[in-house]
């Protein structure tokens, strides 16, 4: 697309400029050196808009109807990210990749999760015993936006979690599932910054419960 734009430009400058040699009696007919500059600025600044616009399109490609791969409906946002796992003693060695999809401006949340790395039982045994192995989980929660201010906007979060495994840290499959996070709109688009807890409550124990970090962006 740019090089294409580049190429009609050149053309369409090159058509605006005469090329007739400068005579006694076509004098007016040479382009001034500040024709030459106001042409080649408006070409310039031209390739420049087009460039910029090639860009964002291919981060996140816009439609007619103005939906991104980020935000595939009106009230939707799609926002991707990596984290790491913690325990109360420190971080346990595991790392996180979140895909969530936020509904109704972000009072919904649906999410999928990949625990990519097994995880070490910090605080609790020896330093390398294995607290869980890697597994996926899906959730569900609703959300409520309790700060709105000009750097950002805090959000609370509650629902339910589903994970493939059962481990050392939580033996149950079903979670309560909990978020803190921290939002800011950042040039590129949004960068939310999440705390999140998922436990069975202590239904059945023992329950250590899974925390862990995470940091997304949509654009």
């Amino acid at each position: 697309m740019l090089l294409a734009s580049l190429v009609s430009l050149t053309t369409a400058v090159a058509a605006t400029i005469p090329v007739a040699a400068a005579t006694p009696g076509n004098e007016a007919d040479v382009p001034t050196s500040e024709a030459v500059t106001s042409v080649n600025s408006e070409a310039v600044a031209s390739v420049n808009s087009e460039a910029v616009t090639s860009m964002n399109d291919a981060v996140a490609p816009v439609s007619e109807d103005g939906l991104t791969p980020f935000r595939p409906c009106p009230l939707c946002q799609l926002f991707v990210g990596i984290g790491g796992t913690y325990q109360f003693w420190g971080w346990s060695d595991g790392i996180v990749v979140p895909f969530t999809l936020e509904l109704n401006e972000s009072r919904w949340e649906v999410g999928g999760f990949r625990m990519a790395r097994r995880q070490i039982a910090m605080g609790y045994g020896p330093p390398d015993k294995v607290a869980a192995e890697p597994y996926w989980a899906a959730s569900v929660m609703r959300r409520w936006q309790f700060l709105h201010r000009p750097w950002g906007r805090l959000y609370f979060g509650f629902g339910a979690v589903y994970r493939t495994e059962t481990d050392y840290l939580d033996p149950t499959r079903w979670d309560f599932a909990y978020l803190l996070a921290a939002r800011f709109d950042v040039e590129a688009g949004l960068l939310e910054v999440a705390v999140r807890h998922w436990s069975d409550a202590w239904i059945k124990q023992p329950n250590r419960g899974q925390d862990f970090v995470t940091v997304s962006v949509s654009f």
